[in-house]
């Protein structure tokens, strides 16, 4: 069963957040329902990195479940808030469409080379605190040429996961797809 953070953090839709007994309710109602696993996933989950941290904690030791995993582009990874939260996570997965900043920009995940420096960083961080770092990438037409295995070689992830961006009509698809 997987639970989507939208439900947790509807912050496309408005500034409203869910408070933290209301989220740690649903949580529990997931559980008794069946879920063993939580990956947090979905917009940026460390948006609000107080309210995560407490919700990896109560998950953790409250509800005990099996594994806690988080997708993150890892623009609000920081290196004072993993050792409050690692404890409590499991994996971290980080979405890396590229290492060169000229690509990023094209793609609009970051146009000065500080989120490949913060990608190596966190990568770091999560093996001096044990917790298993994995990476996404997903093939587009400014990346699929491009070459990242000597970037990935050096960062040593868990596992890395490459996908092919899909093109739907009116979505993803366009002159720039």
């Amino acid at each position: 069963m997987q639970l989507h953070l939208r439900v947790l953090f509807p912050y496309r839709y408005s500034s409203y957040v869910l408070p933290v007994d209301e989220a740690k309710r649903s949580l529990r109602l997931l559980k008794e329902a069946g879920m063993r696993k939580l990956n947090i996933a979905g917009g940026e989950p460390v948006l609000y990195p107080r309210l995560l941290t407490e919700l990896l904690q109560f998950v953790k030791e409250e509800l005990d479940l099996e594994s806690i995993s988080i997708v993150s582009n890892g623009s609000k990874i920081t290196e004072k808030w993993m050792p409050e939260s690692c404890q409590w996570l499991g994996t971290l997965l980080i979405s890396c469409d590229s290492f060169d900043p000229e690509t990023n920009k094209k793609i609009g995940r970051g146009d000065d080379g500080g989120n490949v420096i913060r990608l190596f960083g966190i990568g770091h961080w999560c093996r001096d605190y044990g917790i298993k770092f994995k990476l996404n990438t997903v093939v587009n037409i400014h990346n699929w040429n491009k070459d990242m295995s000597a970037e990935i070689e050096r960062l040593t992830p868990f596992r890395w996961t490459v996908v092919q961006c899909l093109l739907v009509a009116g979505e993803t698809r366009g002159p720039s797809s």
